[in-house]
């Protein structure tokens, strides 16, 4: 509910109230009010005095009412009942009012009107003091620590300073003005008819606790390194002793879990073996040979023979990849750029995948599309979290067992190192040459990148002395922080890749190398095909005689079919005969050939393979170094650091009544320490990681509009890719290492050390805050402090009797008749109102005066009787007739 409330007061004695409540607006104690000053019916308010944070100021009603959304609207009328102080009249206060209600529209209205009054009487006559329609609250002129402590009454000299900083606190109470607590009594409570008031009087108390949260957030939420203990009541956890086989063994069930990214499948040789060359193949190539032979080209059947085995082989290698991707071909092959530098991981994943273009796919129509490594690095983390609170996240990443117990590691930076664990101490010329200036502790390729920069750089006369240095200094950090999770997974990936890059070397070797250009034809080939052309001669003379003799000789035809047919089957056979006993080389050759191409298909097909490898290792192990540097920032300030407290509000050091009490809980050592153990022990649980780093990635990275999912497991984060590729993944990590963003889980987790200090630790509040500093006065307990304040109460006691008539106290008129208390806890303090009211009671129950208008008589005379016996007459000798009746009007007695 918006509520605004609006005070107004004529200028004079009434002021002292608004300085008094612009003190506690500059402390921070109320909420923003409007003031109207010396209210009038004949000039309509155009502009007010907002009070906010302790500045006065004149705004436009209208634009603040069109501004702003009100629903409740608390008029407060200040009228100083005090002898001789003009006040504003009833209708000056009434046209303002429904101005403002009207201005407004405000669909619920609270009007008080508020008398502020000192002994021994109320100044004002009776239809002044009292309005109907109105909450006429005459403030007693008394203080009290507390509603079951002695009063302390206001005298007939308090000045106006005086009666303004005790009745500024009891204002705010009653139109509900006190910050961070909705206590308004009167909105709830019906106006009496009739001329009648309540007597009323405020207490208030607010506990700062900022020095004792302050102590116990520093101890509870320090990001030391050190990863709290978690607590378990159905087992016990325990740090681990031996943790690099801790590490080590999570990092071998991690990869075992997902081997396919480490390594794809291969096909074997065996998978396709060579086929061996049948009866009627030999026949076809015999008949070939004799017909090559007959056209006097033998050595040309030979390299049609050979190159019919041969065609299968597409161009060679190198002749496609100069063509496609020279610059690739030479970082794969060579391992260096086109300057001659080593070339790094990224460039050799980069490299491998042109060059798998290149050699299968020329076209660029059957692209590999990018792994979808999400499950990978989901799990990744879940392994690393579980390594340092014990949560089971997985049912295939475990917590690590001692015995019956679980067990973390002790050191953040054994589970994932942070930045603190980056090595950094590269010279400013030496990291110039080799073009690195720091290297994180997780990567593992980086690390043997820059050992071999620095290698190559020991040679130089320039920058030698400090490359040695470095390299020194280098080998000492890595040996140092090389036990943790997140190297161990590292090392196993480096190896995968460069166990894959190795192999595209090798397969590309081979592939170059597959199949030797065959030999000349030898003299035994040329033999052989003058044989079989002799042969072939020979038969056709042989033909060509019997066919004569057959057919002028008269020799039969028979005869001479037989003798043709058994030349040539003769002559047949022997050059076959005599080419498989010559041919047998080629046969050979022929065979190993075939089984070199069915070779080169597994190796064309396994280097296919083994450069998709390198390209998703090249991916994985970007996305592994952003991980890594996400989670160990994470890791070594895991709950980050609390939100910056608001500036705080002004102290007020004196001037305020005893009802009205500031205090500041005092920390005490032993008892904070005895406090966060508890909390320890009562927030810290097997888990309490993910929360946090669940907020960490959705806060940063949400899921996109319309996913069906949400959670950080929804964030688009994990498809990215990783180092230096400038996506999201990319920059959010790197924010991360650089300390730009941070865990937000010291939010959380207080919330909950709150939240449990509220609930079943709830006895650890009194001791924490058991002593209390008030300003200008001697340290208080804490329930002396609150001086009962704190709890409900019902109504009993009485207020002071210097204002009341003896018949008024006779009937109980002074009796607390409503006692309406609220109470906040604000961390560890509290704010906590009470107001109490008498039951209405006619002005005639009220000591009054005069009006502080009306100049006093100087004596007291028996006013005539307006009729005589017989012909009374005024002084002036006319006869007086009696006064008509007139009936009562309202607002005028």
């Amino acid at each position: 509910m918006s509520a605004l409330t609006v005070l107004m007061a004529p200028t004079g004695a009434a002021g002292s109230v608004l300085s008094a409540l612009t003190d506690l607006s500059a402390a921070g104690l109320v909420d923003d009010f409007l003031w109207v000053a010396d209210p009038s019916a004949q000039t309509p308010v155009v502009s007010v005095q907002m009070v906010a944070g302790g500045r006065v100021r004149e705004v436009g009603l209208t634009e603040l009412v069109a501004s702003r959304r009100t629903t409740r609207l608390r008029l407060c009328s200040v009228v100083p009942a005090l002898p001789g102080t003009p006040r504003s009249s009833v209708a000056d206060e009434t046209a303002v009012a429904n101005q403002l209600i009207g201005t407004t529209g405000a669909g619920e209205v609270t009007r008080v009107r508020a008398l502020i009054t000192r002994p021994p009487a109320v100044a004002g006559a009776g239809r002044e003091l009292a309005v109907p329609g109105w909450h006429n609250i005459v403030i007693s002129p008394e203080d009290a620590r507390g509603p079951e402590f002695g009063r302390v009454p206001l005298t007939e000299q308090a000045s106006a300073d005086d009666l303004g900083r005790h009745a500024a606190p009891v204002i705010a109470g009653l139109v509900g003005l006190w910050s961070g607590v909705d206590h308004a009594p009167l909105d709830g409570l019906q106006v009496v008819p009739g001329e009648s008031v309540r007597l009323a009087r405020s207490f208030y108390r607010k506990l700062r606790t900022d020095e004792v949260e302050a102590a116990l957030s520093a101890s509870l939420l320090t990001n030391d390194g050190v990863l709290p203990l978690p607590s378990d009541q159905r087992s016990q956890i325990v740090y681990v002793a031996d943790v690099a086989t801790a590490t080590s063994t999570m990092a071998d069930v991690f990869w075992r879990k997902h081997a396919a990214v480490l390594r794809g499948p291969r096909m074997a040789y065996s998978a396709n073996p060579p086929q061996e060359i049948g009866a009627m193949a030999v026949l076809k190539m015999f008949f070939n040979f004799v017909w090559a032979s007959i056209r006097n080209a033998p050595a040309a059947w030979y390299r049609s023979v050979v190159d019919s085995v041969s065609s299968k082989i597409a161009v060679g290698v190198e002749q496609a990849v100069f063509q496609g991707q020279p610059a690739a071909y030479q970082v794969v092959v060579n391992g260096r750029t086109s300057s001659g530098r080593m070339a790094g991981w990224a460039e050799i994943g980069a490299a491998s995948n042109a060059l798998s273009g290149a050699l299968f796919d020329p076209s660029g129509q059957l692209a590999d599309s990018d792994s979808d490594l999400t499950q990978v690095w989901q799990d990744y983390a879940r392994a690393a979290l579980t390594l340092a609170d014990a949560g089971a996240r997985s049912r295939d990443l475990p917590p690590i067992q001692v015995g019956s117990a679980r067990a973390i590691v002790k050191h953040a930076d054994e589970v994932v190192p942070g930045p603190s664990a980056a090595f950094r101490a590269i010279p400013g010329p030496v990291s110039a040459a080799v073009e690195v200036d720091s290297v994180d502790a997780t990567d593992v390729l980086g690390i043997v990148d820059l050992s071999n920069r620095l290698t190559e750089l020991e040679s130089s006369s320039d920058h030698g002395v400090g490359a040695r240095s470095t390299l020194t200094e280098l080998t000492t950090w890595r040996r140092n922080s090389g036990r943790s999770f997140g190297v161990a997974a590292g090392q196993r990936l480096g190896d995968a890749f460069y166990g894959a890059y190795n192999e595209v070397q090798q397969l590309l070797h081979q592939v170059n190398t597959a199949v030797a250009p065959p030999p000349e034809p030898d003299q035994r080939n040329r033999s052989l095909g003058r044989a079989v052309q002799v042969t072939v001669i020979a038969f056709l003379l042989i033909t060509g005689l019997f066919a004569y003799l057959s057919i002028k000789q008269g020799l039969a035809w028979w005869v001479s079919l037989i003798v043709v047919v058994a030349f040539g089957l003769i002559g047949l056979g022997a050059c076959l005969w005599g080419f498989i006993s010559s041919q047998r080389m080629i046969f050979a050759l022929l065979h190993q050939r075939r089984a070199s191409i069915d070779r080169l298909e597994v190796d064309r097909h396994n280097l296919r393979a083994a450069l998709r490898d390198v390209r998703r290792l090249s991916q994985a192990y970007g996305q592994f170094l952003s991980w890594n540097r996400a989670l160990g920032s994470y890791l070594e300030a895991p709950l980050g650091s609390p939100s910056a407290a608001a500036a705080r509000s002004l102290q007020l050091g004196w001037g305020l009544p005893m009802s009205t009490g500031l205090g500041s809980a005092q920390p005490s050592g032993p008892d904070v320490d005895e406090s966060v153990g508890y909390l320890r022990r009562d927030l810290f649980r097997p888990g309490w990681l993910t929360p946090s780093w669940d907020t960490l990635i959705v806060s940063s990275i949400p899921p996109r509009l319309g996913s069906r999912e949400a959670g950080a497991e929804a964030s688009p984060v994990w498809l990215d890719h990783g180092k230096d590729t400038g996506t999201a993944l990319d920059r959010w990590s790197t924010d991360l290492f650089n300390g730009v963003i941070g865990s937000s889980g010291a939010d959380f987790v207080w919330g909950r050390a709150l939240a449990s200090l509220g609930g079943p630790l709830g006895e650890l509040v009194p001791r924490l805050v058991s002593t209390v500093a008030i300003p200008g006065a001697a340290a208080l307990p804490r329930e002396e402090f609150l001086a009962g304040i704190d709890r409900d109460a019902a109504p009993s006691g009485a207020f002071d009797h210097g204002l009341l008539t003896d018949i008024a106290v006779t009937n109980g008129g002074a009796a607390v008749r409503v006692d309406v208390r609220h109470r906040v806890a604000v961390g560890l303090g509290i704010v906590c109102v009470a107001t109490q009211l008498s039951e209405a009671i006619t002005v005639d129950y009220l000591r009054l005066e005069g009006a502080a208008t009306a100049p006093a008589p100087a004596a007291w005379e028996v006013p005539p009787s307006p009729v005589s016996q017989q012909n009374p007459t005024n002084p002036a000798g006319s006869a007086i007739a009696p006064d008509p009746y007139l009936p009562p009007q309202m607002g005028q007695g």
